[in-house]
């Protein structure tokens, strides 16, 4: 007999059993969230993968991981803002993924069961179970900033994507930023009725919220407090043997991670204060390896900067800028933030403050400085902060001087006012999906389009191309029409 779930978590993978192993601060999020899934008469649901071991107590689709992991990291790349080549034929084993995924929640889902999607891979998911199942609540949760509607629009398969998305109750987002480019998407784009956070799809009305990841920050003062975490933290601090202060950065080779603006800073920073020898040093540590040419370009200017840096300020066997390529887990990511007094966290389009806040909580006592980007949080994210624009280079250079102390008492991070936990978080957005799920249907609106001013102008109405919904009047196409 197919088990009932009162609660489905779809992700692009089966998060693993231990999340200090993970190298991911979603996987690792999403881990810790394993026993409050459980707790609410729940499970897991991904595409089967290969590279790790199934889990007996979730449900693993088999539908060609690979191909899925392929539509999964360009749209990645297109919500940071990066230059993606969607191959010829990239979606249809991308829809065959998200078809084989939603057949199996479908026929796993208990009677008015809630349904929490997480990541790229899944987009068209959303969509595919209210036609399965009109009983569930749908959640629909991206991690990353939702590109502006001029940038999603290119692609051609943008309305299957967007009726994806829209087929669910929420759709959550990490901040106010990405929820104005999906409002401005489905409102100015495609003429879907909007208002007050809500895109109404037929009789369908679909709530959009900013709800960020929160930090696992109760997890890393555990792992601080850990002696072989704190013996780890004491050999990279002799290892880098520097007296004075030593600021970390960690990014991947995502050009909007802004690492060449730091290094950059950072070098104009020891042209004009000139610190004294092993007072100062930065610590980069540079996440996995490049996925596209655009990357790949990026790690060969970072390797020429570093190597320019190192090559005018350092002395002999004494590096100004420490340069590590790894993906380190929870335990040795807690031992670089002991190891380390500051931290520079200032991407330029996307990104949240977890790393700050994380960075804050393992130090606890030892004090924190932290340097943030103003282009992606402000001051009152983290109390204490070193708020710059990282596109100048001069003001970013005075605030590491502020970081290092070399212009006054250096500032102290401290935690957020109020700190949500992850099981709080989780249960405030299934709480708000279930309310939006049972506020029922509403008038549907259609809003009158204007003529085609062009001879041959094709465009799909927006009743076309989205869809109608479960209980709506109208075509109800398998797949929504293309341009």
């Amino acid at each position: 007999m197919t088990a009932r779930y009162e609660l489905i978590v779809a992700g692009d993978r089966v998060p693993t059993t231990d999340p200090d192993g993970s190298s991911d601060h979603v996987d690792a999020a999403l881990a810790a969230l394993r026993p409050f899934v459980a707790a609410q008469g729940g499970t897991w649901a991904a595409v089967t993968d290969g590279a790790n071991p199934s889990d007996a107590d979730a449900l693993h689709v088999d539908a060609g991981a690979d191909d899925a992991r392929l539509g999964a990291g360009l749209l990645r790349a297109l919500y940071h803002h990066q230059p993606a080549e969607f191959p010829t034929g990239w979606f249809e084993p991308y829809e065959q993924a998200n078809t084989a995924i939603a057949d199996a929640v479908a026929g796993s889902a208990g009677l008015g069961g809630t349904v929490w999607v997480h990541g790229h891979q899944l987009q068209l998911l959303p969509r595919m179970l209210r036609r399965r199942r009109p009983d569930l609540a749908t959640a629909v949760h991206l991690h990353s900033a939702f590109p502006p509607a001029e940038s999603f629009a290119r692609l051609p398969e943008h309305r299957e994507l967007l009726a994806g998305l829209l087929g669910a109750d929420v759709v959550a987002l990490p901040h106010r930023r990405a929820v104005d480019n999906l409002l401005d998407l489905a409102g100015r784009v495609h003429g879907l009725p909007v208002r007050d956070n809500q895109i109404a799809v037929g009789n369908h009305r679909v709530r959009v919220l900013a709800c960020a990841l929160p930090a696992d920050t109760g997890g890393m003062r555990r792992l601080a407090r850990l002696p072989q975490v704190r013996e780890r933290a004491a050999e990279i601090r002799a290892a880098l043997r520097v007296g004075g202060t030593v600021l970390l950065s960690i990014a991947g080779w995502n050009p909007s991670d802004a690492v060449e603006q730091r290094l950059h800073a950072f070098d104009r920073f020891l042209a004009e204060h000139r610190p004294e020898p092993a007072t100062v040093a930065l610590l980069h540590v540079a996440l996995g390896d490049p996925h596209t040419p655009d990357e790949q370009e990026q790690r060969e200017r970072v390797d020429r900067l570093i190597a320019k840096i190192n090559g005018t300020h350092a002395n002999v066997g004494q590096a100004v800028v420490h340069y590590v390529r790894d993906n380190p887990d929870r335990r040795e990511l807690a031992a670089l933030y002991l190891a380390c007094d500051g931290l520079l966290a200032t991407p330029v389009h996307h990104g949240t403050v977890n790393p700050a806040h994380e960075f804050v909580a393992a130090r606890g006592s030892l004090g924190a400085t932290v340097v943030l980007s103003e282009l992606t949080s402000d001051a009152a994210d983290v109390p204490g902060a070193i708020v710059v624009n990282p596109h100048d280079t001069a003001a970013y250079a005075e605030a590491v001087a502020t970081a290092v102390g070399l212009c006054g008492p250096t500032p102290q991070a401290g935690p957020a006012p109020t700190e949500t936990g992850l099981d709080g978080w989780a249960r405030h957005v299934l709480s708000v999906v279930r309310a939006r799920a049972s506020a029922g249907l509403v008038p549907q609106v259609v809003r009158p389009r204007r003529a085609p001013t062009t001879p041959g102008h094709t465009r799909p109405a927006v009743a076309e191309h989205l869809g109608a919904v479960p209980g709506t009047p109208g075509r109800t196409a398998s797949r929504p029409g293309r341009p």
